[in-house]
């Protein structure tokens, strides 16, 4: 099936048009799949050496290509301060109903949903006092300036019948992870490096532009998603309603922040280019809003 056609045209002067000098179909599994290229290997890290032996809690990454779904990495981390913190967040708004349609609105649920209900509770409020129907609607009916009058004279406001409207899931969560990663050697700070470029990596989408003959120009590939889980006493945390704190939902890595200096100033290890320290701040955001059944089956 063809999906995106090529066309290139050239000016002709001594005709004085444009005149077509090529002409390219691409079909699904041509520029799509060169822009995505899977990635078929996976790769294992972890900091410190020290993870399951004597450090017994940690938080594991593990990235997965969007097209293929396969696992492309996997990476142990000790848990930082700030990753056992989560948020959960209901939005409303203050909707004013008015007189007709709050005053519905009451009896609708003092019915319960009962037609029968909503009949005799109607005939009941009908018998209201008559100066009370016509207070009701002097407040409601006149213009703004002859209401304002009536208030100031009467000492009375109409109801505007304000109620919190819930507006349904609004966010995505958001969790961050600050790193700070001291290897006592080369060959340990090597490793270190290698993490943070693996996670900028994940993090960007694949992309092969400029060269018509491959690709058309400008198409990028989807970044990696991750499933991130805490382990603790050696046991990872619980995916149902028994988890004692909380588990993340499958998330996309939004932002990577990385810096190499030392207390203030530049340390790398003798005749290298590694740096002594990297500290490596990550936020993830998860891809589904939050609901109940996350809670009950998932321990989100």
């Amino acid at each position: 099936m063809k999906i995106y056609t090529e066309v290139i045209y050239h000016w002709d002067d001594d005709k004085g048009e444009l005149v077509q000098e090529s002409e390219k179909s691409y079909d699904y599994y041509g520029p799509l799949t060169l822009a995505h290229e899977r990635r078929i290997t996976t790769t294992f890290l972890e900091y410190p050496p020290s993870l399951g032996q004597s450090l017994k809690h940690w938080v594991t990454f593990e990235g997965y290509d969007f097209r293929s779904g396969g696992q492309t990495l996997g990476i142990d981390m000790y848990i930082p301060p700030d990753a056992l913190a989560t948020s959960y967040k209901s939005d409303y708004d203050s909707a004013a109903l008015g007189q007709v349609l709050g005053m519905a609105t009451e009896q609708l649920k003092a019915s319960g949903g009962s037609l029968d209900t909503l009949t005799k509770n109607m005939a009941a409020n009908a018998s209201a006092k008559g100066n009370v129907i016509v207070d009701l609607v002097a407040a409601t009916a006149s213009p703004e300036n002859i209401k304002t009058a009536l208030g100031v004279v009467k000492g009375q406001v109409a109801n505007p019948y304000i109620v919190a409207a819930y507006k349904g899931p609004t966010q995505l969560r958001e969790h961050k992870f600050s790193f700070k990663m001291m290897p006592e050697d080369q060959a340990t700070s090597a490793k270190c490096v290698q993490i943070a470029t693996e996670f900028k990596e994940a993090m960007l989408p694949a992309h092969v532009g400029g060269d018509n003959t491959t690709s058309p120009t400008g198409l990028f590939g989807y970044p990696d998603e991750f499933e991130i889980s805490f382990t603790v006493n050696g046991t990872r945390l619980p995916k149902d309603a028994s988890n004692p704190m909380f588990n993340i939902g499958r998330s996309v890595l939004t932002n990577c922040e990385l810096s190499y200096t030392t207390q203030d100033t530049v340390l790398f290890f003798e005749g290298t280019q590694y740096p002594v320290t990297i500290n490596m701040a990550l936020s993830f955001m998860e891809i589904e809003v939050m609901h109940r059944s996350k809670i009950q089956n998932k321990g989100l």
